[in-house]
């Protein structure tokens, strides 16, 4: 057995009080013991976490959410744009580690369906999206604009939230790998009727099928890759995000978008999307 990291022997007591912590504020009544054992599908959707910004460039829509728990303690992590296709990053949980975090989402007050509006209503803001599948049941729970002085029943959410985050600091980096995804979706996220007009931005024909012929989504136009041509993740790999690509006769900007394991079409874009 390998001894741990430096990163995780500094990270470890950080955790452990951050949990200690979580689980002080749990909801009223929480029995631990009366969590069921997660699921073990390493398809099956357990935990998800992702806050949505209002005002972002389109693109940022198309971005993974920031974690995303599968059974078996999988877990698919947000990472970054690599040219115009995002990146993502994947490791297991240990048992012991997967059965702490579940039972703290349900400490967290998770395991039931309720939006929490903001204490003050503000015209700008963002959403706090968190799911978490207990009992055979996905329940999500949105919460307007959080902050570091919440209280209640939005600070606890909070505070699973960080206790997540640094789970996932803790994690040793030779145990973490790029995610490699089964399908991709080739998203349209804006167009331009003429040329593309900026001197500074790259035009190039998209070699695939009309990509304006694609599945609407509140993310873009969708085009699952294969259907979209062979080459997507090549293509947008080599291409930043402002180049601007020629389909259907219109010029359009283009991200290419890991499918996560529970994600199957275009369809499922829009499941959890707000």
């Amino acid at each position: 057995m390998q001894p741990p990291t430096r990163i995780a022997r500094l990270v470890a007591p950080i955790v452990t009080f951050c949990l200690a912590g979580t689980l002080t504020g749990s909801v009223s009544g929480f029995d631990v013991t009366a969590v069921p054992e997660p699921p073990a599908d390493r398809s099956t959707l357990v935990i998800q976490l992702r806050e949505w910004e209002s005002l972002t460039p389109p693109y940022e829509r198309a971005e993974l959410p920031e974690f995303t728990l599968y059974g078996g303690g999988r877990v698919i992590a947000g990472g970054h744009w690599d040219g115009s296709v995002y990146r993502a990053r994947e490791h297991t949980l240990s048992p012991d580690r997967y059965r702490q975090i579940y039972r703290l989402a349900h400490a967290a007050g998770l395991a039931r369906s309720v939006h929490l509006d903001q204490p003050v209503p503000a015209t700008d803001g963002s959403l706090l999206v968190a799911s978490l599948r207990t009992a055979g049941r996905l329940h999500t729970t949105t919460l307007v604009s959080p902050g570091e002085t919440d209280v209640g029943a939005r600070r606890r959410i909070i505070e699973f939230r960080r206790t997540v985050r640094l789970l996932a600091l803790s994690t040793d980096p030779t145990r973490v790998a790029d995610y490699r995804p089964s399908r991709l979706a080739v998203l349209v996220t804006g167009g331009w009727s003429g040329s593309p007009g900026d001197a500074g931005s790259i035009a190039r024909q998209w070699p695939g099928p009309d990509l304006l012929a694609g599945v609407p989504t509140r993310v873009g136009l969708c085009t699952v890759a294969g259907s979209a041509g062979p080459d997507a993740e090549a293509l947008g790999r080599d291409a930043p995000l402002t180049t601007r690509w020629h389909s259907g006769g219109k010029w359009l900007s283009v991200a290419v978008r890991p499918l996560l394991p529970d994600e199957y079409d275009c369809a499922d874009l829009d499941r959890r999307t707000p």
